[in-house]
């Protein structure tokens, strides 16, 4: 390498020595005149990650209680302790308990409690089952007159079941030709308005 080429080596090496400088400069410029706007970025950043962390770790340890009491009231239903814990760690899976187990009881006073619940879903299905529970006409009319009944098909056809009982037979047909064609009832509701009922004893 000849001298001219070493002294352009020279020039080049301290030219991209310089731009470093400046950059350098550049940022420490820029530091010191926004710090307190980026410390307070940083500051964010390591709080908001904490206390995602925090949150995250609160949230598995409130499901954890949750599940655990869950678990205990399906071994033992009667278990007030793990009620009242289900309630306050999960409500809404501690409704959808007590609605399962009031059903599988035919507990019509405790399904009336569930007609109000908070959850539209869990007051919507108790409304159906003290309904149907209570054999009472009226209540599965006004149950399927609600634009948000979710068990309206069952609702006829409880209904149609319940007249064609009374000897109202042509109603009776009539609520259950009510019931949707791509309902799952619609094939027992098609055969109980064609064959009837017979006698039965309660």
């Amino acid at each position: 390498m000849g001298i001219k080429e070493q002294v352009e080596f020279a020039k080049e090496e301290l030219t991209q020595d310089e731009k470093l400088l400046a950059g350098l400069i550049k940022v420490e410029r820029f530091y010191k005149r926004n710090r307190i706007p980026l410390l307070g970025v940083a500051a964010a950043l390591t709080v908001g990650t904490l206390f995602y962390g925090v949150t995250g770790y609160i949230e598995q340890q409130r499901l954890e209680r949750a599940n655990a009491a869950f678990l205990k009231l399906e071994q033992n239903p009667a278990d007030q302790a793990a009620l009242k814990t289900l309630k306050s760690e999960n409500p809404k899976l501690a409704a959808l308990f007590l609605l399962d187990h009031a059903v599988k009881a035919g507990d019509v006073k405790q399904l009336e409690g569930l007609v109000s619940d908070k959850d539209e879903t869990v007051a919507d299905l108790a409304a159906y089952h003290v309904a149907a529970l209570k054999r009472e006409s009226e209540k599965l009319k006004a149950y399927r007159m609600r634009s948000e009944a979710l068990l309206k098909d069952f609702a006829l056809f409880d209904e149609g079941y319940l007249l064609m009982r009374q000897g109202k037979v042509a109603e009776g047909r009539k609520r259950l030709a009510a019931i949707e064609k791509n309902s799952p009832l619609a094939r027992a509701a098609a055969m109980l308005a064609h064959y009837g009922l017979t006698q039965t004893k309660d």
